[in-house]
């Protein structure tokens, strides 16, 4: 370290809130990587804590931000809660000084990243979820450059990035060691009661979307079940005569795989040799689907295919300049078959209408959509489409009388009241209302929402790239999700602008719909799956089961699940009672969001390795019979016993002790594993080497093959966690564990030829397995 800095004039002029000074107890326990990463929901004052540890660590320190106003709000922070309103000498916005507290953005210090900086050994990096690609390359060389210590901060991590990103992010401020959640806030008054609700429309264009579906169903049985096809692949050497090309084949058994799965779906035998190359089970072969007849025919030169195959793929749009896409680009994303439909907007008056039934005068709504639409703008007789103009044009249709403002980037649209000395121009069909942009355009914006706090104006709408991040309106509290983003990012920031606590509403609770177009009166289709990912970004209090968790749920119709929905918003009077009471769990004040990951019930057996249970449950295996609930319970024990044993030895968790023991029950539906950990790294570290071993085999170093049974040879596959398949030593601890714990097996490196076989088998073998995260506060 360099010199130490002296922050003895610091002290923070408030009392910590519970759930504040826990989180700074545990500081200590997080600080053997050298990085320090909170996440802190928006109103659990991440700023002051960032502040506290910075003077309890006693380190000259670098702070970064991802805007001036953020840059800002820490130095004010500072001020009016450490220090009584004196401004110190100590502290600068210039990287460049030897202050021992310098604040800039991450702009800032890429754009200067060749200037030389003075030493600091803490970097404090705020609102981390910004750092990516050219930012975080900057940083990270900066971190490694001046071998400081990391303090991550931020209300939203990017859970849902690709491994590549999140990998990155990690790298740079280490793994979530400690989080502010929301159920804590809402039990501390923090956050108001707050509810989730679904409303489904039915599309327009319906019809359309299901000729879509049988379009795609066609040309796939088509494809699947080419006589040309399959008689050339019943008569290829490599079926024809196996054993003599098994050099060949496992040097690239995805071909091989591929075939025999085209063979199979068209109920041809596979050849007898098959097995003793590929060790599979039967029952564990997967259907054919898109993904393995794109295998099939990228393994194949395209002059080669079949001539009515090639007629079918090009006439799909599946084939162009030579490019193969399975499927094919019309069928691969059928959402816009649902976008932008008549049955979005008119669902924005049954909601207003919903929500104004039960709060009266005290309705403060906003509608955030991705789009400014300025079509409508430009030709007012234009069909409104599903963005802001749109919507706007449509409730003046419905509810004219209703006082509503328009915010985007590039404009406002005010009532005319409250245009007053601004300069704008009248809305083309629109009387009574003005449009602001310019130089003006922030003076209409905050007049726009000091109108919204005072009830001048009941409705705005906007997009959700201005108003989804930095927007504080405390006043609101029904919020529109008519956008299609679904990322944990994202999500989060939006339904944060709802939940915050307002002064002059001190009974506040909020409403957050969401918002999906159905192809008919049931509940299902793509847009029902996105809101499905959009669900798992966030935990909800459930009213039904007086529980908060992730859980996703809607009626069977769209009837009953939208009036679900109006029945819910009218009793929103109940919600802080509801909330209090699922809070209220037997862990007491200690309860907090627990990490579950999940195994379907009906895994097929491979999910469970058979030398995992007991006699009884090997014997039932033999003949094809899922084990007991007993027997799974045991099984599924054992792999997590040594899965922690594993990462124990390794280093990764502590020493085994009563302390650090699994969780395993059975809910009726799915397993649910956890582990007994306050450490937020131990648990993160548990469930991703465990899902690693129950998810789809994709392409580790080291894999456990498991051969059984009694009467006849059964095989099992098991991936080598990523953390033990870097290095022979660490897979041998790995398997060691395995075997002491579970039993038999063999341990198969797969980077040789006979190891590419074992991995294609075990990619085929574990293709149904899966698992998923359940968080839940308990």
């Amino acid at each position: 370290m360099t010199r130490p800095a002296d922050f003895s004039d610091m002290a923070f002029c408030h009392s910590w809130r519970s759930y504040q000074a826990r989180l700074l107890e545990e500081i200590d326990d997080h600080l053997k990587d050298d990085k320090l990463h909170f996440v802190a929901a928006p109103g659990a004052g991440k700023t002051v804590l960032g502040l506290e540890i910075i003077r309890r660590l006693g380190r000259r320190t670098l702070i970064l931000a991802p805007s001036l106003l953020v840059r800002d709000q820490w130095i004010a922070r500072l001020v009016t809660d450490y220090l009584g309103g004196a401004v110190p000498d100590w502290i600068s916005t210039d990287i460049t000084s030897d202050a021992p507290i310098r604040v800039s953005t991450y702009q800032n210090i890429h754009t200067s990243r060749t200037k030389f900086l003075p030493p600091f050994d803490l970097l404090c990096l705020d609102e981390a979820h910004h750092l990516r690609r050219s930012w975080w390359k900057t940083l990270t060389r900066l971190a490694e450059r001046t071998g400081c210590m990391t303090l991550s901060l931020t209300a939203t991590p990017p859970y849902d990035v690709n491994a590549s990103e999140w990998n990155n992010y990690t790298a740079l401020c280490g793994p979530v060691d400690a989080e502010i959640s929301v159920p804590e806030l809402v039990r501390s008054g923090d956050l108001c009661p707050h509810q989730d609700l679904v409303y489904l429309a039915p599309a327009a264009n319906g019809r359309d979307y299901q000729d879509s579906l049988m379009s795609e169903r066609a040309l796939f049985d088509d494809l699947a079940g080419d006589d040309a096809l399959l008689a050339s692949l019943t008569a290829d050497p490599w079926i024809v005569e196996t054993q003599t090309h098994v050099a060949a084949i496992l040097d690239n058994p995805v071909r091989f795989s591929a075939m025999l799965v085209y063979l199979r779906h068209n109920d041809r035998p596979a050849p007898p040799y098959a097995r003793r190359v590929l060790q599979v089970n039967d029952a564990d072969w997967p259907a054919l689907d898109w993904h393995w007849l794109l295998t099939l025919f990228q393994e194949f030169p395209t002059e080669k295919l079949p001539p009515d195959v090639l007629t079918r793929l090009k006439g799909a749009g599946a084939l162009r300049n030579d490019r193969l896409t399975l499927p094919p680009p019309a069928f691969a994303d059928r959402l816009h078959l649902l976008r932008n439909d008549q049955a979005k907007l008119d669902a924005m008056p049954d909601i207003y209408a919903t929500e104004r039934a039960a709060r009266g005068t005290r309705l403060r709504m906003a509608i955030l959509l991705d789009r400014i639409g300025k079509t409508n703008l430009r030709l007012p007789d234009a069909p409104p489409g599903f963005n802001t103009l749109g919507v706007f044009r449509h409730l003046l249709d419905h509810v004219g009388q209703t006082p509503m403002a328009v915010l985007t980037g590039q404009f406002a649209i005010l009532p005319d009241a409250l245009g007053t000395g601004l300069e704008g121009r009248t809305v083309p069909g629109v009387p009574g209302y003005l449009l602001v942009g310019g130089a003006q355009h922030s003076d209409a914006v905050s007049r726009a929402n000091r109108a919204f706090s005072a009830g001048d104006v009941e409705v705005i709408i906007g997009t959700q790239s201005f108003l989804g991040q930095g927007w504080d309106a405390p006043a609101l509290n029904a919020l529109v999700l008519g956008t299609n983003l679904k990322s944990f990012v994202a999500v989060n920031q939006l339904r944060g602008r709802a939940l915050r606590t307002s002064s002059t509403q001190p009974d506040k609770t909020a409403h957050i719909w969401h918002m999906a177009v159905v192809p008919d009166h049931r509940t299902e289709g793509d847009d029902i799956d996105r809101l499905k990912r959009r669900f798992e970004c966030f935990v909800r209090l459930d009213r039904d089961a007086r529980a908060i968790h992730s859980d996703f749920a809607v009626a069977q119709t769209v009837t009953d699940q939208n009036a679900l929905a109006k029945t819910r918003a009218d009793t929103g009077g109940s919600l802080a009672d509801e909330w209090q009471a699922a809070l209220k769990t037997d862990s007491g004040p200690k309860a907090k969001l627990t990490t579950r990951t999940v195994l379907p019930s009906r895994q097929r057996l491979q999910a469970l390795p058979v030398p995992a249970l007991s006699f009884w449950g090997r014997l039932a295996a033999e003949f094809g019979r899922p084990p007991s609930v007993s027997q799974a319970q045991r099984g599924i024990e054992r792999l997590a016993k040594m899965t922690i044993a594993s990462l124990s030895e390794l280093g990764d968790l502590p020493p085994v002790t009563a302390d650090l023991i699994p969780l395993v029950a059975w809910d009726g539906t799915t397993w649910q594993v956890g582990i007994t950990s306050t450490c937020k790294l131990d648990e993160a570290i548990f469930h991703e080497t465990l899902q690693q071993m129950f998810n789809p085999v994709d392409s580790p170093r080291y894999v456990i093959s498991v051969k059984s049974g009694f009467l006849h040879s059964n095989f099992q596959y098991f991936a080598v966690p990523d953390r033990f398949g870097s290095h022979k030593d660490r897979a041998r601890i790995f398997w060691r564990n395995w075997q002491g714990y579970v039993g038999r097996g063999t341990l198969v490196y797969t980077r040789t030829v006979d190891g590419r076989g074992v991995l294609q088998a075990a990619r085929i073998s574990s293709s149904g397995r899966r698992t998923s995260t359940r968080t839940r506060w308990q």
